[in-house]
């Protein structure tokens, strides 16, 4: 299984671009911009996005306030940071399930991604509720569509080993078929703290049958 594309993907820091105040250049900077990250994480899971203030991302990561703001300038910057951080930890989990499995099609290939979105639903502190499109202004707005835009073309480079299309047209089916996959998530887990069993499971077959649809040769 090449999982190139991921791997790409996550070098590429989409989240510096405007969000990040200062892009940390040492490990121990980048250990106290991901522990931010991780408390952000279990404070939205706790009480919320309204929960998040830099007062207490600061006090509960035991730093100083003046290290949150050195990453990120304000809260919206800081939602993003979180986004982008969640985002990572569920590509890098999708290479490792993926790598484990070495799927034979594409069908496979996206029923393994849902899984482990499911799974960091499920495990990741925050996940869940960073899934829900949270945004300040149009330049959050722009900066979350960007992020998007790129999941979407990893996910068509990860798909194009099993032929898949990769032209202009097939990314936005594709991302239709994300967007759809996240939304019946969504409900699954506003159904049912653990994921509603059947909404699950249309999470997972809905989006492969719409693409499979538009797969057909049109007559």
């Amino acid at each position: 299984m090449d999982v190139g594309s991921l791997r790409q993907y996550l070098a590429t820091d989409i989240s510096n671009e405007k969000s990040l105040r200062n892009s940390p250049q040492q490990e121990r900077s980048r250990q106290s911009l991901e522990t931010v990250l991780r408390v952000c994480g279990e404070i939205i899971d706790e009480s919320g996005h309204a929960g998040v203030t830099t007062a207490e991302v600061a006090k509960r990561a035991e730093m100083a306030i003046g290290t949150v703001y050195r990453f990120f300038p304000d809260r919206i910057a800081l939602m993003l940071g979180v986004y982008q951080y969640m985002q990572d930890q569920y590509v890098a989990l999708c290479i490792e399930k993926l790598l484990e499995a070495n799927p034979a099609t594409w069908q496979e290939t996206l029923g393994i991604m849902t899984d482990t979105s499911v799974l960091a639903r499920r495990t990741i502190p925050g996940f869940k509720a960073t899934q829900y499109r949270i945004l300040g202004d149009e330049e959050a707005q722009e900066q979350y569509l960007k992020g998007s835009k790129g999941f979407v073309a990893a996910v068509a480079g990860l798909l194009a080993q099993f032929d898949f299309p990769t032209d202009e047209r097939w990314l936005v089916h594709l991302n239709v078929a994300v967007e759809l996959s996240r939304a019946l998530q969504r409900l699954a887990f506003d159904a049912s703290p653990d994921g509603d069993a059947w909404l699950l499971a249309e999470a997972r077959s809905v989006p492969i049958g719409y693409l499979e649809g538009h797969l057909v040769p049109v007559a």
